[in-house]
């Protein structure tokens, strides 16, 4: 071998190294195409060398074996060769690394001593789950039915004006009045778990099942509040509701929250008004803006927490609600406008209860016989609507508006 071929082997081997290690994989592909390019310059001038040799008068045999020894000699590896079974065997490990050699990749090799990095404490991914408890109010009751009364809405007459010693000829209207009943429900669910993995865990297993059950009672109320949204009809305003339930769409968008807010609920609810929306909605009204282009969307000054919308003279609290637990119909994003507090109460007789047995039955869940801990949740409750005049229910349209063409 001459300087050349050792110069251009060096090469070669310095490139495949660097190919190995390289991370972007084009790049890596990229520098192989200059190892193929280096091996035909090798494979050239390994011709013209032996070419040379040949001219020479010098030919390349095959070690004859020594009369002297009973075995013949071993064919001696060249630096060469050493070089080229290097290279053959980074390029192509599965083909050429037949030689035996630690590592970890093969278990038997070595991957055996290499341990696992396992953690058995349980992580949480970044979640934000949709609660609509904070909005409504709530009455902890001690029986299991009951009513409250309200006395209706209606116009209140004026006195009519009287001559002196003339006779009273006008009737005022009685008031009347309503009742909200509550009947208290029973809502319960079991999870089942192993005493095996209660007892080998690292993780605080119980308690891993106990923040479960907890959302899982949120869960149940966001169903149960959604229930009577989506039952609901929308005020028009002076005593008069919509002829269908359910979801209305707000046309002209801030004009139309505007109007809501103004009209439709008035001066009883506007000072206790708020919009819950979703992370579509706070997109869109994050992007209106006035006649000089400032923004109608701001944080709260004395929170900067919250946030609040200017809707003309007025300023409105924002509460969002994830996608996830609150979702959009496609470009139809909703918009609960108004004080749900008045509008929908839950009343409360028994918070959340934990029970755990491991001998108790529940269907075909025998936990004696299949040691396990059934863990038991009920919630004894019931929600209603109080006030419908008190909030809208509506989406907005975000899909972007086309000009019809004249």
């Amino acid at each position: 071998m001459n300087r050349k071929m050792r110069e251009i082997l060096a090469k070669i081997q310095e490139k495949t190294n660097e190919a190995k290690n390289m991370e972007d994989v084009e790049k890596a592909s990229a520098i192989m195409d200059e190892v193929d390019e280096l091996q035909r310059a090798y494979d050239t001038e390994k011709r013209i060398y032996e070419a040379e040799k040949m001219s020479g008068g010098q030919s390349v045999t095959e070690p004859v074996a020594d009369p002297i020894q009973t075995e013949p000699k071993k064919k001696e590896v060249t630096d060469e060769e050493m070089i080229a079974k290097q290279v053959r065997a980074i390029m192509n490990p599965t083909k050429y690394g037949a030689d035996k050699m630690l590592n970890e990749t093969t278990d038997e090799d070595g991957g055996y001593t290499v341990p696992d990095d396992v953690r058995t404490q349980v992580n949480h991914w970044p979640e934000a789950e949709a609660s609509f408890l904070a909005e409504i109010s709530e009455e902890n009751v001690s029986t299991n039915k009951g009513s409250r009364t309200y006395q209706t809405k209606a116009d209140v007459e004026a006195f009519i004006d009287l001559d002196e010693n003339g006779s009273i000829t006008k009737e005022i209207t009685a008031p009347q009045f309503e009742r909200i009943s509550y009947s208290i429900k029973d809502r319960a669910g079991f999870m089942p778990v192993s005493n095996d993995l209660v007892s080998d865990s690292d993780a605080n297993i119980m308690n891993v099942v106990t923040d479960w059950l907890g959302r899982a009672n949120v869960a149940t109320a966001n169903s149960k509040i959604m229930e009577i949204i989506k039952a609901h009809k929308n005020p028009k305003g002076s005593g008069k509701y919509e002829t269908t339930v359910g979801i209305t769409e707000i046309k002209d968008g801030i004009d139309g929250i505007k109007k809501i807010i103004n009209v439709i609920l008035g001066q009883a609810y506007k000072s206790n008004a708020k919009i819950i929306t979703n992370d579509d909605g706070l997109q869109y009204l994050d992007t209106l803006k006035d006649a000089n282009g400032r923004p109608l969307l701001n944080p709260d000054p004395t929170d900067s927490a919250k946030l609040q919308l200017r809707c003309g003279t007025t300023v409105v609290p924002i509460s969002v609600k994830p996608n996830k637990g609150f979702k959009s119909n496609g470009t139809k994003v909703p918009f609960i406008i108004g004080d749900l507090k008045a509008g929908i109460r839950k009343f409360n007789r028994q918070s959340m209860s934990l029970k755990a047995s491991d001998v108790a039955v529940i269907g075909s869940f025998n936990a004696f016989a299949m040691n396990m801990t059934l863990i038991r949740a009920i919630l004894r409750d019931d929600y209603k609507e109080l006030d419908k005049d008190a909030y809208y229910y509506g989406c907005i349209d975000t899909a972007p508006t086309v000009a019809a063409s004249n």
